[in-house]
């Protein structure tokens, strides 16, 4: 997928800019506060209708304004145009329309514009909380799957219900067993769902992850991943049936019932998951060192873009948010010769453009795009 231009409109500091990209790589540049990272921002509302930085839509406004607005004109690799447009008025709800339909909802347009987000903040990933992998496998699982993106909704929603129920009990010491029962057993089933799609996620995803490793770093290190679901026992690599997974849950929802009401939360299912990531058959987070954190990190979001390519079967865009910044010279090369090898539409916030620059022998494919204070430079 390539996009032809955006148009900004209240974001941040941008006032009103249209901003014409070029099929392969943009190199969007300024200092601190220009406004760089706010277009790469205005891609992934239009893919994923939210920032990938953790912020509400009424901190996107611009100051003194009531609204934001985005409109984005691409196409995909079939030739084929699709629009999408995000309008946000403060204190109502947000107003997508695109090529596929008007007033949709955010989960309608996710992976019709795929993306592969890579930012300096990612890094926790390799290294942080159990919460930072899930987010990344369900950052690329609801790009390559609306039955994932129903499950992951539904899931949430019952888990919601049922803390609730839970909690009631450990304030108020009642609980309505009935309503309980009924939630518990609609939390399993969209639990089964969101398990068993990891699963195959992982073993599909692991050769990416393993080839990416490889071309990253021109070394013979092992590197693996293992899926590991809460409250499940199974082989990673033999075939598992979501009825397996539902006779699991629903054995460790018996198991922990009592201690569910005294602590009032749920104890059990996929929003305890985790993935363990190997290096030389050592955990990531405790024996990488910081040079092979960054070269896993960087093959892991490699390994999502052809995952997404392959499933989607649409290119992905690919957006870097300063980091090049993290990188040393070696490895910057590195990835900019890998980038160029993808065929992908790229955008690239930095600082000094022209250090970027002086990487590349070919010039010819980038465009060069000057930002102060929230507007385009010419």
């Amino acid at each position: 997928m390539k996009i032809h231009k955006i148009h900004i409109v209240n974001l941040r500091n941008h006032a009103d800019n249209l901003i014409e990209l070029s099929p392969s790589t943009n190199i969007i540049h300024g200092s601190n506060g220009s406004g760089k990272t706010t277009i790469l921002e205005s891609v992934a509302l239009a893919s994923h209708s939210k920032s990938f930085q953790p912020t509400d839509d009424k901190n996107l406004i611009r100051w003194a304004e009531n609204r934001y607005f985005v409109n984005v004109f691409a196409d995909y690799d079939m030739d084929i145009a699709y629009e999408i447009s995000i309008n946000y008025n403060r204190g109502s709800r947000k107003q997508i329309n695109s090529s596929k339909g008007e007033n949709l909802y955010p989960k309608d347009i996710i992976g019709e514009m795929p993306i592969v987000i890579l930012t300096p903040d990612y890094k926790a990933i390799t290294f942080g909380s159990p919460q930072d992998r899930r987010q990344f496998i369900d950052t690329v699982l609801s790009q390559a799957s609306k039955y994932y993106v129903d499950a992951i909704l539904k899931q949430k929603k019952y888990l919601k219900h049922r803390n609730a129920i839970l909690g009631q009990f450990a304030r108020e010491h009642r609980i309505d067993e009935k309503l309980l029962a009924t939630a518990t057993d609609f939390f399993i089933s969209y639990s089964s769902d969101v398990i068993y799609k990891r699963f195959q996620f992982i073993n599909e995803f692991i050769p990416f992850f393993k080839q990416s490793y490889a071309e990253i770093t021109d070394s013979a290190e092992l590197v693996e991943l293992k899926y590991k679901p809460d409250s499940i026992e199974f082989n990673q690599f033999s075939k598992m049936e979501k009825s397996e997974i539902s006779e699991q849950l629903v054995k460790a929802s018996k198991n922990l019932y009592q201690n569910e009401l005294r602590r009032g939360t749920t104890l059990f299912g996929p929003q305890k998951d985790d993935i363990d990531i190997f290096i030389n058959q050592g955990l990531a987070k405790d024996a990488a060192s910081q040079g092979q954190h960054k070269s896993l990190l960087i093959s892991l979001k490699f390994a999502e873009f052809e995952f997404l390519k392959t499933v989607v079967r649409e290119t992905p865009i690919i957006l870097l948010d300063d980091i090049f910044s993290e990188l040393d010279a070696a490895r910057s090369q590195k990835v900019l010769e890998l980038l160029l090898t993808k065929n992908a539409q790229t955008l690239i916030t930095v600082t000094e453009p022209d250090k970027f620059l002086n990487w590349q022998k070919d010039k010819s494919n980038f465009k060069i795009i000057s930002l102060s204070e929230g507007r385009i430079v010419t």
